[in-house]
């Protein structure tokens, strides 16, 4: 599940590719979650912007990117063959496309040319999908997110009723072999 991502000497990438709000809310976000993760579990997590990221000087780690594939050029070096794909106004998962929706969403997925490494997403259509991830408390104990997690941002007022599509993939990190729940609008 998403959480596994913060194992592994864990580091943060933030945007710097998109519109200044993008990069602006990737820069907080990034640095909130650094300093929360600082707070509640005594870690310390590197938070780099995405033009100092370089998949060679941080092998065999996990890796958290901040922002969409246009927004963090980190994506492409990290995520071109997830079958989820987040740019601005659309997000594909699989054959679904849902597009000028503002949508949030948190993933994760396996690091190529790594055993046991993964790769956590944490994302938006736009800066309204981005900011409804702002409030999901995945450091606090207890709580858990599954593989993938695409909500409204409605979600902190009508709970569950705002959830695209959450669950699991496959054994083989395939959405077709996996275990999804859909509540599409």
């Amino acid at each position: 599940p998403f959480k596994e991502v913060f194992r592994k000497n864990v580091v943060f990438v933030y945007g710097t590719t998109g519109t200044s709000e993008e990069n602006q809310w990737a820069f907080v976000k990034a640095r909130f979650d650094a300093e929360t993760f600082w707070y509640r579990g005594n870690g310390a997590i590197e938070v780099i912007p995405d033009h100092s990221f370089d998949p060679e000087l941080f092998t065999d780690r996990n890796v958290v990117i901040y922002g969409h594939a246009e927004s963090n050029s980190a994506w492409n070096a990290l995520l071109t063959d997830s079958p989820i794909q987040v740019s601005r106004d659309v997000i594909r998962m699989g054959d679904k496309t849902l597009a000028n929706q503002d949508i949030g969403c948190l993933f994760v997925r396996p690091r190529s040319n790594t055993e046991s490494c993964l790769i956590g997403v944490v994302t938006g259509t736009n800066v309204i999908g981005m900011r409804s991830t702002d409030r999901l408390p995945y450091f606090v104990s207890g709580v858990s997110y599954p593989d993938l997690f695409v909500i409204t941002p409605e979600v902190l007022v009508r709970g569950s009723d705002a959830v695209i599509v959450t669950g699991f993939f496959g054994l083989d990190w395939s959405l077709e072999s996996g275990q999804f729940a859909w509540n599409l609008p």
